[in-house]
C-alpha cells in the first residue's frame, strides 16, 4: 500500500481562475475514510484535478480518482447545468475558439467535494441519478440525452416516493408522487410542464428508446430533438428543488 498522486483533464465550459490546492475527506465506502490531498489548476479546454490516492497498485488508483473525482463532477455539472466530463482522448480540435465558461472557486469546489461525500454515503440513488443528468449534458446522441434526462428523474422517484395503493402501480404514478411532494396537485403549476400527459408520453418514448422498438421515421427522431430542452428544465428543476428542499443539499 502506497499513496499515489493521480491527475485527470476534465473538459467542459468551467474553469478556475488560479491554482487551487486543499485537502478533502474522501469516503467511498462507509468507515473508511482517507484524507485525500486536491490540486486544480487552469487549463486550456476545463481544469486539471491532482488528487492523492492511498492503494495497492497504480491501476486501482487511477480507477479510485476516477470514482472519486466522478462523484464530485456529478454534482458539479448540476450546479452549473454544464458539460464537465473527464477523457484520455484528445479534444483540442472540437474545442470552440469562443466559449463562456463557469468560472469556479476554490469554496464551491470543496462544496462539491463536501455534498458528493455525503450524498454517497446517505442518498446513493439520488447521487446515480445526478450522475444521469451528468451523461445528458455530455453526450451527443439525442437518443441517449434524451434517456440519460428521463433517468435522472425517475432514478429519483423510483427511491423516494410515497408508498401507497397509486405509486405500486409503477414508475408513472412514483413520478407523479413526487412531482405533487414539490410542486402541488394542480398539473397547471408544475414548471415546464404543459399537460397533464406529460408524464406518461415521455415514459412512453423512454421505453421505445430502452427497449429498442423507436421508429425509424424522420419525424419520430425530430420529435424527439424536439422534445430534449424541454425535458431537460424538467429534470433540472426537478433535481434542484428536490435536493435543496427533501435532502437539504443545496446544489
Amino acid at each position: 500500500m502506497r499513496t499515489y498522486d493521480v491527475e485527470l483533464t476534465v473538459f467542459g465550459k468551467v474553469i478556475t481562475r488560479k491554482t487551487v490546492d486543499f485537502n478533502t475527506d474522501k469516503e467511498l465506502d462507509v468507515g473508511n475514510v482517507f484524507r485525500s490531498d486536491i490540486v486544480i489548476k487552469p487549463h486550456q479546454q476545463g481544469v486539471r484535478i491532482s488528487s492523492t490516492v492511498f492503494t495497492s497498485n497504480q491501476d486501482r488508483a487511477y480507477k479510485v480518482a476516477l470514482l472519486f473525482i466522478g462523484k464530485m463532477l456529478d454534482v458539479l455539472a448540476l450546479k452549473v447545468n454544464t458539460s464537465v466530463f473527464i477523457s484520455n482522448i484528445d479534444i483540442r480540435n472540437l474545442i470552440d475558439k469562443n466559449v463562456v465558461r463557469a468560472i469556479i472557486d476554490e469554496e464551491e469546489f470543496k462544496q462539491c467535494f463536501e455534498i458528493s461525500r455525503t450524498l454517497n454515503l446517505e442518498h446513493t440513488a439520488f447521487l446515480r441519478a445526478l450522475n444521469w443528468y451528468r451523461k445528458g449534458l455530455y453526450t451527443d446522441d439525442p437518443f441517449d440525452k434524451f434517456l440519460a434526462f428521463w433517468n435522472s428523474i425517475s432514478v429519483v422517484a423510483g427511491k423516494y416516493h410515497t408508498q401507497n395503493e397509486r405509486t405500486r402501480n409503477g414508475i408513472i404514478n412514483q413520478i407523479w408522487n413526487c412531482f405533487e411532494t414539490l410542486w402541488g396537485n394542480s398539473v397547471s403549476e408544475w414548471p415546464n410542464i404543459n399537460n397533464d400527459r406529460w408524464i406518461n408520453q415521455h415514459n412512453e418514448i423512454r421505453n421505445n428508446i430502452a427497449h429498442g422498438v423507436i421508429p425509424v421515421e424522420v419525424d419520430y427522431v425530430e420529435d424527439v430533438i424536439s422534445r430534449l430542452e424541454n425535458v431537460q428544465s424538467v429534470a433540472y428543476s426537478f433535481l434542484k428543488e428536490w435536493s435543496a428542499r427533501i435532502l437539504h443539499q443545496g446544489i
